[in-house]
């Protein structure tokens, strides 16, 4: 994985708001702040703090992990495909590995 940047983060968020389909304005309200919050925030005319990150999180009904993993790639069948992987043994991760490996070749 690339390193991620104070900007990648910003248009994170802005993407995960927009797959939410929520706009700046209530996206700020949700989060009892001033209407142009969110969209101060974006603009880097306000620093994100990891709280506001976390609570920004629980409004797009993401986790931690989806945000910063999946960013931009992220889709619901991805998703899937992770959670569904992360509840094999490991010998079977293993073999879905190989397979896939078959398939992309």
């Amino acid at each position: 994985m690339n390193k991620i940047t104070y900007d990648d983060v910003l248009g994170r968020i802005g993407y995960f708001r927009n797959k939410a389909n929520l706009s700046a304005r209530e996206t700020s309200f949700r989060l009892d702040k001033s209407e142009l919050y969110v969209t101060r925030i974006e603009n880097k005319q306000i620093e994100l703090k990891v709280s506001t990150l976390l609570n920004l999180l629980d409004i797009f009904g993401i986790s931690v992990q989806d945000f910063f993993y999946l960013g931009k790639e992220y889709n619901k069948e991805d998703k899937n495909i992770l959670d569904l992987f992360n509840n094999l043994t490991p010998e079977n991760k293993q073999f879905a590995i190989d397979f896939i490996k078959k398939l992309t070749k």
